[in-house]
């Protein structure tokens, strides 16, 4: 342990609660949540210390896939192993998928009407950007 992290480590109570702090983290960043977690995992959780989230960091970056994605797996497997290597990771992805699934079932409940085109012109810009 290194001298910035003078208290104990925590432990997870449970896969409920490593589910919902992933999914907390999930809500709290779009695209760069890697600060948050660190904070979440290091100083208000205390799972991890700073050196152990680096190293799994680290690691997290040579693996393919979201690197905040492989860092819920290597918590989630140090504390439960595979069941809770499983939650850390369903809560990072939960609501997101739900929010792609909303957006997809509400496509393809207005992609046929007249006035669709209009938004999808308008964003035809963005996605050219």
């Amino acid at each position: 342990m290194h001298s910035d992290d003078p208290s104990p480590l925590a432990r997870p109570a449970s896969c409920t609660e490593l589910f919902t702090a992933f999914t907390g983290l999930a809500l709290q960043g779009f695209g760069g949540v890697l600060a948050v977690a660190q904070r979440v995992l290091c100083d208000d959780k205390r799972w991890l210390s700073k050196g152990e989230f680096l190293e799994a960091l680290a690691l997290a970056q040579v693996l393919p896939g979201p690197n905040v994605c492989n860092l819920s797996l290597m918590v989630g497997d140090r504390y439960f192993g595979t069941r809770g290597a499983f939650a850390a990771l369903a809560g990072m992805m939960a609501v997101p998928l739900l929010i792609v699934l909303a957006a997809t079932m509400l496509y393809a409940q207005f992609a046929t009407h007249p006035w669709w085109p209009v938004p999808c012109a308008a964003w035809g810009p963005s996605r050219q950007a």
